[in-house]
Formats: structure tokens, sequence, C-alpha cells
């Protein structure tokens, strides 16, 4: 048993959710986003780490000695950052835009594609066909 309100009693498990939940904080507060999106920072952090080499597991990646291949990363960027996400002919009539703005939340887990939030119509939506810029305005949502 450990006391109440010392968790470093709990030793490397403690390390690792500080460090996740550090990070999250850090994501949300620096692009001004509200804190009911701490679900997909927290998801985009343990997706992040499990790509980066550890100690843990002799200088590989989690994802490396898992599956015995190394990941590629080509396919990170900054999260919230502005993604143009283009909505197919099927989806749209005569005039409407052919793509929408958004917000990158991450990569799905379903597809290969990212998740991104329309602020406009206020859903998650998943796409691979998005452009994306490399940097945010920083303002979030």
């Amino acid at each position: 048993m450990t006391t109440a309100y010392t968790p470093q009693q709990n030793g490397v498990a403690e390390t690792k959710n500080r460090t996740v939940m550090n990070m999250v904080r850090s994501m949300l507060s620096d692009k001004n986003i509200p804190k009911t999106f701490w679900a997909e920072a927290v998801n985009w952090t343990i997706y992040v780490l499990n790509m980066c080499p550890t100690l843990a597991v002799k200088n590989v990646t989690l994802e490396e000695a898992w599956s015995e291949v190394k990941p590629s990363i080509n396919h990170f960027w900054v999260f919230c950052c502005i993604a143009h996400v283009h909505v197919p002919e099927e989806r749209r009539i005569k005039l409407d835009n052919i793509n929408i703005i958004c917000v990158l939340l991450g990569v799905s887990e379903e597809s290969k594609g990212y998740r991104l939030f329309d602020p406009v119509a206020k859903r998650i939506v998943v796409s691979g066909d998005v452009i994306l810029k490399k940097k945010s305005n920083g303002n979030g949502m």
C-alpha cells in the first residue's frame, strides 16, 4: 500500500503517467484548446511516445520492439495545426467548397487517415485526403 498523495511511491507507472499528463497539459495550453479535447491529446501523446526510442527496450521504439518494424514518422504533424480537408464530390452540391478547414487531433485508429475537428460543424472528421499547414496560428479552436 502507498501513502495517500505520494505518487512518487508508485515508481515507473506514476512517472509515465506524469510524463503523459505534462505533455497533454502543455499541448492544450500552447494551442489554447478546451480541456474537453484532453482525450485526443492523450491519444496523440501516447502515439508519439510509442514511436520514440526508449532505454526500457534497448534504444528502439516501443512500436519497433512490438512489431519488429522500424516505424515511420513522416506523417507526424503539430497537434492542432490547421488542415484543409477535401470534401468528396459525392458529399457536396454545386458551388459548395471543395475543402473545409479543420484542426488536426491525431491519427485514426480505424483507417489510414487523420482525426480532425471541424470547428464550424463541431464534429470529428476522419480523412486521409488533407493538406496540413506546417504552423498553427496558435489559437486552436
